[in-house]
């Protein structure tokens, strides 16, 4: 099978990359100039240059592919809100537009639970179906809905899209990558304190996540569409195990999520007069006053997908992080 990957140099994307590459298939990936191509080339993976909002650099990669798989997108709240809505809104219309002009078979969008802008307040799981959370907290929110609802004017058009949802993804390999740098942290006993740590959040393990994205694409009907979002716990109970686990204690300062944002406003213009960037966005606190709860049992019940609780999946993420 010839499948096309953005974000291939990326965290999902690679470990994607390196399943397929495993399993004989003809892969082919968008890449930046400014890209790591190391692992890539040695997986045998055919890399072409261009920009994810350049139609045409998307052709030649995309030409008799069996799927594309979008995975490419802007996550750092410090890149602002231009570059996130150019890579994450105009990106994802120009390559769902280029598979379509392409008449690639199916079109497989990773998209994040930040979609839905959060869960219900009241701590209720959300579902495939279930309504946003407005308004949404970051523009990474605002730019992944906005991203998927152009992907969905080219399945107006006849594109056959399976989309996925992830929530916080960790596991090996990345000690940056994924919400990887949070356990890091905690495991080293760098947290200050605890910030919204009776809210709710999912935690998916990498490689759990990857195999429900190939699931999906062994199994799924065009146009279904599911979340990946693994085990929720609360902010305290994925830290208390962490710093279980790593032999720390556990930071005893709480403050919620308003009372930080009040604090990183208040001494934003400190950090500006030393030239530091402040160790916490005001958007991501903003995110951290939400609910983040989903309900993934479509995907299970769907797909025969089962995928590791923490208790399983954060012993080996650990034991790699210290090997760092």
């Amino acid at each position: 099978m010839r499948i096309f990957i953005t974000g291939a140099s990326g965290y999902i994307g690679g470990a994607l990359s390196r399943l397929w590459s495993s399993r004989g298939h003809e892969l082919h990936a968008l890449v930046r100039l400014s890209s790591d191509r190391q692992e890539l080339d040695a997986l045998g993976v055919h890399c072409h240059v261009g920009d994810i909002t350049d139609a045409e650099s998307l052709r030649e990669g995309m030409a008799g592919s069996d799927w594309v798989v979008h995975s490419a997108a802007i996550i750092d709240p410090n890149s602002g809100p231009e570059q996130t809505r150019r890579v994450n809104v105009v990106g994802s219309d120009t390559v769902a537009g280029a598979a379509f002009e392409a008449g690639v078979g199916r079109f497989l969008s990773i998209s994040s639970m930040a979609y839905f802008g959060g869960s219900p307040g009241d701590g209720s799981a959300a579902r495939e179906d279930s309504a946003p959370q407005l308004p949404f907290p970051t523009d990474y929110s605002a730019s992944k809905h906005a991203g998927e609802q152009a992907i969905q004017d080219w399945v107006a058009k006849g594109l056959q899209v399976n989309t996925v949802y992830p929530s916080l993804v960790y596991g090996p390999p990345g000690g940056k990558r994924g919400i990887n740098s949070l356990i890091r942290l905690a495991m080293k006993g760098r947290l200050p304190a605890l910030v919204g740590a009776r809210l709710k959040t999912s935690w998916v393990f990498l490689d759990d996540l990857v195999d429900g994205i190939d699931r999906v694409m062994q199994r799924a009907a065009p146009g279904q569409s599911f979340l990946m979002t693994g085990q929720v716990a609360t902010v305290e109970e994925v830290v208390t195990r962490v710093c279980a686990l790593s032999g720390v204690s556990r930071p005893r300062l709480q403050i919620s999520a308003g009372m930080a944002l009040w604090l990183m406003t208040a001494l934003g213009p400190l950090y500006w007069l030393r030239g530091k960037r402040q160790p916490v966005s005001k958007q991501h606190l903003r995110s951290l006053q939400r609910h983040w709860c989903f309900d993934d049992s479509f995907a299970r019940q769907e797909l025969d997908w089962l995928p590791r609780g923490l208790d399983e999946g954060l012993p080996p993420t650990i034991e790699f992080l210290r090997s760092l």
